[in-house]
């Protein structure tokens, strides 16, 4: 296999991250750029339930130069995902529509369940002792912008989880 460049872009409750990795069968993953703009998202959709047209040009400019970047490292294929505070604002088609429009990106915005399993997927793959912990009785605590989440797990099991709308960025607001 030859090396691949792939990004991937985070539009979070509180900034805005890619990172572009070459990946290749010999060497696995590696990371060659990482790029982050803060820019509280949150703030207006957990205060107002909506994004403002200032927030959103100048997320669309960040998106813009990230997507620049790509072009420079001759990325390959990307992901761009978002989270709570785009997927809750009521004008959440209108403001994905605009970063389509203007940068060219499919952004594709994340269920929690979705993007809980993809953070304890990470995990898992980073750290080998993860499936030794969860074969015993482990919570999880996972405690983000827009909210925190406890996962129970027993014998490699998921046995329940419950989530709840107390982020730092929330309770701060």
């Amino acid at each position: 296999m030859a090396m691949k460049t792939f990004a991937a872009i985070d539009v979070g409750s509180f900034d805005l991250e890619m990172g572009i990795y070459e990946i290749s069968t010999k060497f696995g993953i590696r990371e060659i750029d990482h790029l982050r703009h803060t820019l509280v998202l949150g703030k207006e959709t957990y205060n107002d339930g909506r994004l403002s047209y200032a927030l959103v040009e100048e997320m669309c400019g960040v998106l813009k130069k990230f997507t620049e970047v790509m072009k420079s490292y001759r990325v390959d294929d990307y992901r761009a995902c978002a989270a709570s505070a785009l997927r809750e604002a009521k004008n959440s088609q209108i403001v994905l529509d605009q970063i389509s429009v203007r940068t060219g990106l499919n952004v594709k915005t994340l269920s929690n369940s979705e993007l809980r399993f993809l953070s304890y997927k990470a995990v898992a793959s980073r750290n080998t002792e993860f499936q030794k912990t969860v074969q015993t009785g482990t919570a999880i605590m996972d405690v983000g912008f827009g909210s925190s989440q406890i996962s129970l797990f027993d014998k490699d099991t998921l046995v329940s989880t419950q989530n709840l709308k107390l982020g730092v960025l929330r309770i701060s607001e």
